[in-house]
Formats: C-alpha cells, structure tokens, sequence
C-alpha cells in the first residue's frame, strides 16, 4: 500500500555539513569542496536509481554541472551559520515501475520547486539490500537563494514560511494520487499528508525507525522504537478488534430488532435531540482543544545560557572594574605629577606608585579568575555530566508538551469524528421535517436503534426514501414551507431531486 511522506530539512554549516558534501553522496558522485578543499566520493553507491538536475531556464548554464552548483551555492555564503541548501525527502509509491516514479518525481519539482525559481538536484534511490524493499525514495536538494542569468541573488522570504512547507507537502499528495490513479486505475491506493487526527482516524501513529533502529531490527535485536511501534500495532490492532465487535453487535441488535411504525414527528424530536447533543459534545470538546496549550519548552542552548549567564555577568563586571581601576589609576597619576609636593618627596612617589600596580593587579586578578570561571563552566556543559543536566532539565518539559499533544490529537480525532455523524444527522433532521411538511405520518424503522450512528442510517435512509416517492414539485414546496417556519435554509442538496 502506497505511504506519504515527505520531510524537509536544512543543509547547515554550523552543523558541520557541506550542501557539496551532501549532493556527492546522494547523487553517488564524486566532488570537491572549494571552500573546505576536500573531495568527497561517493562513486562506489550502488542504490542511485536516477540523479539530475533541474533548473529554471534563466538559470546560469554552468549550473547544470552538480559540482559548479554546489559550489557556487557555498560562495554565496559569509556566514558561520549559513544554509546554502535545504532538502526534500519524499517516499515513492513502490507500486509504479521506474519511469513511472521518475516522471511523478519530475512533475512535483518542476510545479513546486523549479517553477518557484529554485534549482533542484533529484536523486532517486532504490531499497538498500538490508532493508525494506518498498523503500524507494528521492532527496531532493534545492538552493535557498533567487537564482538570475548572473548567479544566485537573495533569499526569498516566502520560501522559508511554514506556509510554503504545507503547500508542499499537500501537493506532493495530490500528485503522488493523481500519478496513481493513472497509472493503477481509479481504485488505486490514494495517500494523505493529513495526520491521522486531521483525518478523524483514532489509529495511533508510529514512529520513523531511523538508520540506527533500523540496523538492530534487521539483525533481531529489539530497539527502543522497533518496541514503540510494536506497541502502538499492537494496541491498534486491539482497538479495531473491539470497535468491529462492537458494530457486530450493534448491527446484529439492529437486524434483529423488529421493525415498527414510528410517528414521524416523534422521529423528529429525537433526530433534533441527538443532533443537539452531538453538537453540545463537539463544542466541549473543542473548548478542551483550545484550552489545551503546551507548555514552554527549554532548549538547549537556552538552558546552557542560564547555566553559563551568573559566570559571564561576573566577568563583565570584573572586566568593567578593571577599565574604572585603570582610568582612575592614569587620572590620579595625571594630577599628581602636576603637584610640587609630589615631585619633591620620592619616597611618597614610589608608594603611590605600588598603590597602583596593587590595584591594577588585583583588578586583573580577578578579571583572569572570572575568565577561569567561565571556562570551566563552559566545559563542564559539554561534557557528559553537563549534557545528562541539560536534558534532565529538559525532560519533565518534553513529557508534559508530550501529554498536552497527545490530548490534543485525541481531542482533534474526536472532533472529527463527530463533525461526520453531526452531518449525517442533519441531513436525517432536514429530511425528517420535510417528510412532516409533506404529510408523511409515520416511518417504518428498527425498535431498537443502539446508538446515534445507526439512528441516522436506519431512520435518515427511510425519510429519504420516503420523500422520493413525492413529486419533485410537491418536495420543493415542502423545503420552502420548512425553511420560512424555521427561519433558516436548508441547503439544495440536501433534498433528493433538488
């Protein structure tokens, strides 16, 4: 079955990593690093399926050559903590053959990237040997800066929104789908860049393995998230067990139940009850979405800032006292030279002199101590221990934004769950009160309806059914009349025939 994902990331230097380095090795080629002087072969990879590059039309001709792109995308750059690439991964459905995953590849880099003004280097992969045979997959790396017939210009803000990463990620889903359906027929697995919350879905998620979980699984030993996901599988596999026992039971009470005349007005009333309940339900929990905030994050460097702060403010003070002995010291020195008493008394001279060497030293003392101090701080930080502190003060933080997340998943599948069955039961509702409005005195339904989602099925379908069999005339008549006693509208397609 066909799976979505697409993630993006930034090539960054303070990170250590080259947009060169990282393009030889996804394209399987061999490079070198102008900036860094190093080559970087990856010459001997044997998964790369396919690798180009595609590039605006106004786009340099050089910039077709990886090596000269790459390069010039790294001398565009001043800064320490520059990003001269960002990249794309995207997973490719295993059910279409080469070509076909190359020409669904194509056709999302030049709509979204190239037609944007960026430069695309596509490198597809096949399935490692060791690991999962569906996994065909691309990187995609791009330029982060406006590309003219001159070279590379400035980097467009709208590239970096949020913004441009959702339109990414939902057009990557469509295409990938419209690629499906033509080549594997209307019935074609479709994907979703929707998480599972968005989709009203309470399957629980997984988590991505990653090289390193995923080299344990494939020898046999267990990894803390090869578990996870088991766990997760196995609890979704318990909750759809139950919830089909569940319908079996209910449609079997329902099937058995017999079948009696039911005023349509009461029908009604009850319709008109439920949906009100659904209703009130989804707003509260709506209100327990929004008022679930998650709760501020430390980061790292935030809380080694606070470690490293007290030493710091106390070098600069040590510093800014040294600069006061200093001037204090030359202005002293200035008025005293210019006084005859001074001049003529040498022993005084001297002891004025000591006076100051002793403070100037002291103050640089502890100026040096200070340093000293945030040296050792510094390295303590790094260290070990000082990351284990780091990421324990971290760690309550991340749990509970963990709990709040998962709160507010749950809540939002609930939403959208009964945001399904709160408009099938309007549709039952409106139907109801048009039935009424004909003259329909009662409907032929189960005794027994076990819950609201066979409610609108085994009462909404005989009300429709009902009102079919009135002229199409009769049923308009019918909608207005309802529509002036209610002083609303029903919708045109609510009603069959409208």
């Amino acid at each position: 079955m066909a799976q979505y994902r697409l993630e993006v990331q930034t090539i960054q230097r303070s990170a250590g990593r080259s947009a060169v380095a990282a393009a030889a090795y996804r394209s399987g080629d061999r490079l070198i690093d102008e900036r860094l002087a190093m080559e970087f072969d990856f010459g001997a990879k044997g998964d790369i399926e396919f690798a180009a590059i595609m590039a605006p039309t106004d786009a340099p001709a050089a910039f077709g050559d990886r090596q000269t792109l790459w390069n010039a995308a790294e001398a565009a750059e001043n800064r320490k903590d520059a990003v001269p690439a960002r990249e794309l991964l995207v997973s490719l459905p295993h059910e279409l053959d080469f070509g076909q995953r190359r020409a669904l590849v194509e056709a999302f880099v030049a709509e979204q990237l190239v037609a944007r003004g960026m430069v695309a280097d596509v490198a597809m992969h096949r399935p490692g040997q060791a690991g999962d045979e569906r996994n065909f997959h691309a990187h995609i790396l791009v330029t982060t800066r406006s590309v003219t017939p001159a070279g590379f210009g400035k980097k467009p803000a709208e590239w970096w929104s949020p913004k441009a990463v959702r339109e990414w990620r939902s057009a990557w889903a469509e295409i990938q789908n419209e690629h499906l359906r033509r080549h594997l027929g209307p019935d074609a697995p479709q994907v979703s860049h929707l998480s599972l919350a968005e989709q009203g879905s309470d399957r629980e998620p997984g988590v991505h393995l990653g090289p390193t979980a995923s080299a344990l699984e494939r020898k046999d030993v267990a990894s803390e998230r090869g578990q996870q996901n088991r766990d997760t599988n196995a609890h979704n596999a318990k909750r759809k067990e139950l919830r089909t026992d569940f319908q079996a039971t209910a449609d079997r009470l329902v099937r058995e139940a017999p079948v009696i005349a039911v005023p349509v007005a009461k029908l009604t009333t009850e319709a008109e009850q439920m949906r009100a309940r659904m209703i009130a339900e989804r707003d509260r929990w709506a209100a327990e979405r929004w008022a679930l905030v998650l709760p501020k994050i430390d980061s790292v460097r935030g809380v080694e800032r606070e470690l490293l702060q007290p030493a710091r403010a106390a070098l600069a003070a040590t510093k800014h006292r040294l600069r006061q002995v200093e001037q204090r010291v030359a202005s002293v020195r200035q008025r005293r030279l210019a006084l005859v008493q001074w001049i003529r008394n040498p022993a005084r001279m001297i002891w004025a002199k000591h006076a100051e060497l002793n403070a100037i030293a002291r103050a640089r003392g502890a100026a040096r101590r200070a340093q000293i101090d945030v040296q050792v701080r510094a390295a303590w930080i790094a260290s070990p221990a000082g990351q284990a502190y780091v990421a324990g003060r971290r760690g309550p933080q991340l749990e509970r934004a963990g709990d709040v997340a998962r709160q507010r998943r749950t809540l939002e599948r609930k939403i959208k769950r009964i945001d399904k069955r709160i408009e099938g039961a309007t549709r039952a509702y409106n139907d109801l009160r048009v039935a009424q409005a004909l003259g329909q005195k009662e409907l032929q339904v189960p005794s027994r309806l076990p819950d609201e989602t066979r409610f609108i099925r085994e009462v909404g379908g005989p009300a429709r059914a009902a009102l079919m069999r009135y002229p199409a005339q009769a049923r308009a008549l019918a909608v207005e009349r309802v529509n002036r006693s209610m002083g609303q509208t029903i919708g045109r397609g609510i009603v069959p025939g409208r």
